[in-house]
């Protein structure tokens, strides 16, 4: 098997904002998404939390470097058992039979899964661990895997665009004029925020300077009233919480 040196992921600064702002683990956000991630999700066009979200970043990810896609490499040697699982697969996402449950169509797809995952090469994803820094690890999983080196993509790739479609300023700047930005992948991070797969037995505690921002929040959303220019609006909501991040975060 050719090695392929794992290259360090880079968080866009827009994204620790995010993160910073819901006191939210960089980490347990990035691990949700992959967890979500699947092949049947890619191709089942029935909503279901979560999972749709994080499949179709995938999709539209590959779709914008369509021009630049070339045959995978990784699955060379194995095409026809690929081809014949890929098929399975698609037969149970179309599938519309009464009783037949969307978890339960997923859960059958495993199988089909692992065959290709065992039969390809791992050109792409050598681990199923990648370190996101020196403190800090996430599990990839066999999904996330086959369609890594179906598209001839680094875990990487796929972690660094959905961090990169995420403006705190820009979403609220939307939500405050209720205007709907488009943007799936930032509805998938408020869900987070909101509890969606994450642990959310203990609540985080907030110091002085934490309660004193979000109460300044709250004033400033009552003082950009009369701001009603979307880019306007979403300069200054960045300017806000950039700062604020800077102060929590100096170096």
């Amino acid at each position: 098997m050719k090695k392929i040196n794992v290259q360090q992921i880079t968080v866009p600064l827009d994204f620790k904002v995010a993160c910073g702002f819901y006191k939210i683990d960089i980490a347990e956000v990035l691990q949700i998404f992959i967890d979500h991630v699947t092949i049947y999700d890619t191709i089942n066009k029935t909503y279901h939390e979560g999972f749709s979200e994080a499949s179709h970043a995938i999709v539209y990810y590959v779709k914008a470097k369509a021009s630049k896609t070339i045959k995978s490499k990784a699955i060379k040697k194995c095409w026809r058992l690929v081809e014949q699982n890929i098929k399975q697969i698609v037969i149970l996402a179309e599938m519309r039979k009464k009783g037949w449950k969307t978890t339960t169509k997923r859960g059958y797809t495993r199988c089909f899964v692992e065959n290709i995952f065992k039969s390809m090469e791992r050109l792409h994803t050598p681990s199923d661990i990648l370190y996101l820094d020196e403190f800090s690890t996430l599990r990839l999983s066999k999904d996330f895997c086959v369609l890594c080196e179906l598209h001839n993509c680094y875990p990487k790739e796929f972690l660094e665009y959905f961090m990169g479609k995420i403006s705190l300023a820009d979403a609220h700047a939307h939500l405050q004029l209720k205007k709907w930005s488009g943007n799936f992948i930032f509805d998938f991070l408020f869900k987070i925020a909101d509890g969606f797969g994450r642990d959310t037995s203990s609540i985080p505690s907030l110091n002085d300077a934490e309660i004193d921002f979000y109460q300044r929040v709250k004033q400033l959303r009552l003082e950009l009233y009369i701001v009603q220019d979307l880019k306007e609006r979403a300069v200054i909501l960045q300017d806000f919480y950039l700062s604020h991040y800077r102060t929590m975060n100096p170096n």
